[in-house]
């Protein structure tokens, strides 16, 4: 009798002992749950990547439509009858540009009462510190150099030394220098013959402007008053440089 209930113990223990394990029935049912997440994971997933990839499609669809938009109203405006560049012309607007600071130049520069030139070339205009007349530029010196000097000095000038032509020039630099002091002439004796010659290579006629004095090799020429005088080159003079005037 005994060992019947310690065996129907035992029974009950082993039957109904909460640390048995689960059914089998419970794992089962935990797998499928596993698996069927898992494949709505996998499913939220590529719809994401379908998604980026239509955002992507779209966006590049829009920036090529606005690219050709641009294109077409570039091309569409213009003209039918020529292009911007016959429109537009660089070297037409230059050349407007230029004639336009030309006349301000003139109207800012030439005087009216200023008569035109006998070439008709109109306004002629002259360095600063240079004195016109008859379409020439007449630079006065204030110091006193000797004759070769002063010639280098009016070549650096980009001018040469005075040269008078006619009874009118004489009269210009008298009214010019009053007389008050004696003025280097581009006029010297540079041959054998004893020939005054100018700095432009031609002969002075001396019919019209007699030298008073020798003419030695060494002897250049100055005007003094009304008369030109001759003078050894190494003296020193004031002097006068000439250069054409810029036309306008």
């Amino acid at each position: 009798m005994t060992e019947e209930i310690i065996y129907a113990d035992i029974n009950v223990l082993e039957d109904g002992s909460p640390t048995s394990q689960p059914s089998p029935l419970k794992h089962h049912d935990l797998r499928g749950f596993a698996r069927r997440h898992g494949s709505i994971l996998w499913i939220a997933l590529a719809g994401n990547v379908i998604l980026a990839t239509a955002i992507i499609a779209l966006g590049i669809q829009v920036f090529q439509g606005r690219s050709l938009q641009t294109d077409t109203g570039a091309v569409s405006s213009v003209p039918e009858n020529g292009s911007v560049a016959q429109r537009h012309s660089p070297g037409r607007e230059c050349n407007r540009s230029l004639e336009d600071l030309v006349s301000r130049l003139k109207q800012g520069l030439c005087h009216s009462a200023q008569s035109p030139s006998a070439d008709g070339s109109g306004c002629k205009l002259c360095p600063m510190d240079w004195l016109s007349h008859r379409g020439k530029c007449y630079w006065f010196s204030k110091d006193s150099k000797n004759w070769k000097e002063s010639c280098d000095d009016c070549s650096a000038k980009s001018s040469r030394k005075l040269v008078i032509q006619d009874q009118e020039g004489m009269e210009f630099i008298q009214n010019v220098t009053h007389g008050k002091y004696h003025v280097w002439l581009g006029l010297s004796v540079t041959s054998a013959e004893k020939n005054w010659t100018w700095v432009d290579s031609s002969v002075l006629d001396q019919t019209l402007f007699p030298v008073t004095g020798p003419a030695d090799v060494n002897s250049c020429g100055v005007i003094k008053g009304n008369r030109i005088h001759s003078e050894t080159c190494s003296a020193e003079f004031k002097w006068i440089c000439e250069k054409e005037a810029m036309s306008l």
